[in-house]
């Protein structure tokens, strides 16, 4: 009895790790397996929550500027040198993009966020992540 109860238990753990874990990586699934990309953006936007309408200006302008990055990351595979600088210039307009749709208060915590963001890039780390 004892081995069955103990058994179970184990049983459950795993299916409870199981389930966090998964619940995780719903993030990555919801990027289409991109690798970077929205996630670089969305880091961003730690401390912040967003609107549904602030919500949908920022898929939508996530979206934008994916489509317009990914003929420029073919180029830049195919050895087209200008490719990296023009998608940098992209990353900087798509975050005063954000940073358009925000209140007072969020582009203060979203100025933050690119100084950390930034700080960390120099030091070669990640950004802290807040939960």
């Amino acid at each position: 009895m004892k081995k069955l109860r103990i058994a179970m238990m184990a049983a459950a753990m795993a299916l409870c790790v199981t389930s966090v874990a998964k619940a995780q990586d719903a993030g990555a699934q919801q990027q289409g397996g991109r690798r970077g990309g929205g996630r670089g953006m969305q880091a961003l936007l730690n401390g912040i929550t967003l609107t549904d309408a602030q919500k949908a200006q920022f898929d939508s302008i996530s979206k934008a500027y994916s489509d317009k990055n990914a003929d420029l990351m073919t180029a830049a595979r195919g050895g087209d040198a200008d490719a990296r600088s023009k998608m940098m210039a992209n990353r900087e307009q798509q975050q005063k993009d954000i940073e358009a749709i925000l209140t007072a208060d969020q582009k203060t915590v979203f100025e933050k966020n690119v100084a950390d963001m930034a700080a960390a890039r120099q030091g070669g780390g990640r950004p802290p992540v807040s939960l």
